[in-house]
């Protein structure tokens, strides 16, 4: 499947099809001048440049020898589904008509012979249209990774400024999404949980980086403190219904299935799911990454986190 990528408008690409050489050069005069311009003789060398060259616009005949119109936009529509598919025909058609609306849902069709006028108001305004598509998907993909950079950087602060926090999220990010897709969720929804994983640990925006950075045994009152994060990272990521799942997690990617853990002491599956997913994906990364035996003292730390420690643990989905 060909994809377009954003561009100026005196970049366009249309390719026009039809097995009257007189009725491609009509066109091709038309635009010319304007945009670059592909000729098909047929169906068949229409469908062939289709599945090798990113086009825009395609303006298709429908009645030809070897392959119909319809067929031609509605293979367009599979190969290249950004590009605008406009039929042309001669004929009152309906039944041509109907299957380019479901089969390959064209942009407009013009009957032959076409108003010239009417024909390049047509095309400029979708065309138009497709660029205003494709800068919206620009800018939109920018939001979304501008987005991600932010909730990173803020996981990043929560950790006591742990040189080694950014690498730790962005595999708690994949492996989340990873083990979600595993378990039967969406694209979507893995990869959405996937980002808010990000955010497991946000309620160490509360803990003096003295007990985050401790390379010893925490004592009972830094325990006490250090407990207190997930319910701290829920309070932090509010009402909005946008972080719900990040909330899940943070409340809950401390407990344990065995109910033995913390905050709540939450067991089985009243253990939210994206927690229980999130937990194994951090412990997973703790276990196999260096964060585990940077320190002796930090190690015994993060196996206390687990739950019942590295051997034995109640950590589960």
């Amino acid at each position: 499947m060909i994809r377009l990528t954003p561009l100026n408008a005196d970049k366009f690409t249309l390719l026009f099809v039809d097995d009257e050489p007189d009725i491609l050069d009509s066109l091709w005069r038309a635009f010319r001048k304007e945009f670059r311009i592909l000729k098909a003789e047929g169906g068949a060398a229409a469908i062939e440049i289709i599945k090798s060259e990113p086009v825009h616009l395609i303006i298709s005949d429908q009645r030809m020898p070897d392959v119909t119109g319809d067929k031609v936009l509605a293979v367009a529509r599979e190969e290249q589904p950004d590009a605008v598919r406009i039929l042309l025909t001669g004929y009152s058609d309906i039944e041509a008509l109907v299957n380019c609306v479901n089969d390959a849902q064209i942009y407009k069709y013009i009957t032959k012979p076409w108003e010239p006028e009417m024909l390049r108001l047509t095309v400029v305004r979708a065309l138009e249209a497709l660029a205003l598509q494709q800068q919206l998907k620009l800018t939109s993909g920018e939001l979304e990774q501008a987005y991600e950079d932010a909730i990173t950087m803020l996981s990043m602060a929560c950790e006591g400024k742990d040189e080694d926090t950014g690498y730790h999220v962005q595999r708690v990010q994949h492996y989340t999404e990873a083990l979600a897709l595993e378990l039967g969720l969406d694209g979507d929804a893995a990869k959405h949980m996937g980002v808010m994983s990000i955010l497991h640990d946000v309620g160490k925006l509360y803990v003096p980086d003295a007990i985050l950075q401790k390379p010893a045994k925490l004592d009972a009152n830094e325990w006490d403190v250090m407990r207190r994060h997930p319910d701290n990272g829920v309070r932090i990521l509010g009402e909005n219904a946008f972080y719900a799942v990040a909330r899940e997690i943070a409340g809950g990617h401390h407990e344990n299935w065995d109910g033995s853990g913390y905050p709540k002491g939450l067991k089985g599956e009243d253990i939210p799911l994206s927690a229980r997913i999130a937990k194994v994906a951090d412990v997973f990364d703790a276990l196999s990454s260096k964060r585990l035996t940077r320190s002796h003292g930090r190690s015994r730390r993060r196996s206390a986190f687990f739950g019942t420690g590295v051997e034995g643990s109640s950590t589960q989905v």
